[in-house]
């Protein structure tokens, strides 16, 4: 058993990293544990909005590929699989601030963990987590390695990073619940996105929608519950559909969004959107589960979840990146104060809990009728609260004052 550290991080993306870095630039000793050696690639569209970079503790300037100052919001009369954005309805909204800049997720999250090794935090890679145990002084966890074999590793504390495809999520709710078997609790719930790189040398001339192609794009058209995205990175568009909400009609099997969301709809879209084949130009096509349902979550023992394994990804938007960066930094406050650290970690998350609660209802609302989200965006004073709660991080309960107050 090798034993020697403060506190075990399992996962090394911005989640991991965020809680490392503050941890080990006040001298605690980190050990951040991965699957992958970094750079590796990462489904996400990784728009970075102003909130997120307020969040980062260091300037990602360097991995920052565009800045746009625009969002282009569009929707079709009936949305589903198929549909074209109407374009009397499409809403265009300008700022003098920069709304979103963009990065690549493979750069983005390799540049962050070299900023968090370089404060002192260490990195090992691992073929997977086994298992966890609670023990005096601690959590034990059984990590499978390369030569086929399984070492223990202990610390007081452990923060699992592993996001949504990861076992720590499972393992510790089967070490809170005393299960044998590692399941999902019943507050996690998942949303699902594919998503596409196009390079701009393979565009047409003219977009086939009459899109610009350095438009940052969010169409509510092609799926119920989700959207569509044109994100323009420094070389290429990063196209995509997620889907995030269930549907409530009376369909049986309509329950799960991600069950919509499919390579057949994708290359349906890309071929509306950007009139190309996801083929014919060999096209690199990922996808990647999100974890929503963490303002439900409850931390509990010395297992604290982050990011997307805590199910911390906003329901309305579907941005992880932000929730990534806040829940780390609020786990690592939650070790440096001592004592209870799930009690801790519960105070420190709150404020991120209360606005993901806001947003689960919100998006339950806006994706059921999104026409009634799009006569808001079409106000001027109401659009600018929205705007500034999308790129800002407004709480939601000023939102929702400021809102009362504009309709009176």
């Amino acid at each position: 058993m090798f034993e020697g550290y403060d506190v075990l991080i399992v996962g090394a993306g911005p989640a991991g990293c965020a809680a490392a870095y503050d941890l080990a630039r006040v001298g605690k000793r980190v050990l951040l544990l991965d699957k992958r050696s970094f750079p590796r690639h990462k489904a996400c569209a990784c728009g970075l909005t102003r909130k997120t970079m307020g969040a980062l503790r260091y300037s990602v300037e360097p991995v920052v590929e565009r800045v746009c100052r625009e969002i282009v919001l569009q929707i079709a009369e009936r949305p589903g699989a198929g549909a074209l954005a109407d374009k009397g309805r499409e809403v265009r909204v300008k700022t003098r601030n920069p709304i979103c800049a963009m990065a690549v997720r493979e750069r983005f999250d390799d540049f962050c963990l070299k900023q968090t090794l370089a404060q002192g935090a260490e990195l090992r890679k691992i073929e997977g987590i086994v298992a966890l145990r609670e023990v005096a002084g601690g959590v034990e966890v059984d990590v499978a390695v390369g030569d086929g074999g399984v070492e223990t590793l202990k610390a007081p504390v452990v923060i699992g990073a592993d996001g949504s495809n990861g076992q720590m999520r499972r393992l510790a709710s089967q070490l809170e619940n005393g299960s044998p078997s590692a399941q999902d609790p019943e507050w996690y719930a998942r949303g699902f996105a594919l998503e596409a790189i196009v390079p701009y040398a393979a565009l047409p001339t003219k977009l086939p929608e009459g899109d610009g192609p350095l438009d940052l794009v969010f169409d509510f058209s092609p799926i119920v519950g989700g959207y569509g995205w044109l994100f323009p990175k420094g070389d290429h568009i990063n196209i995509g559909v997620g889907g995030f909400v269930p549907r409530t009609d009376n369909a049986a099997n309509n329950d799960r969004p991600h069950e919509r969301v499919t390579r057949t709809l994708l290359n349906l879209y890309t071929m509306q959107k950007l009139g190309v084949d996801l083929a014919a130009v060999g096209a690199h096509v990922t996808g990647q589960y999100l974890g929503l349902g963490g303002h439900a979550y409850v931390p509990r023992g010395r297992v604290l979840l982050v990011g997307d394994a805590a199910g911390l990804v906003d329901p309305l938007t579907g941005e992880g990146i932000h929730s990534a960066l806040v829940s780390g930094q609020a786990a690592a406050a939650a070790v440096l104060e001592g004592g209870d650290v799930a009690a801790a970690y519960a105070r420190e998350l709150a404020g991120l809990q209360e606005t993901l609660a806001f947003s689960h209802r919100a998006a339950r609302s806006f994706y059921a009728t999104p026409e009634r989200g799009f006569k808001v965006m079409r106000t001027p004073i109401l659009r600018s609260l929205v705007l500034k709660t999308y790129a800002d991080g407004l709480p939601h309960t000023k939102l929702l004052a400021r809102l009362a107050k504009a309709v009176a």
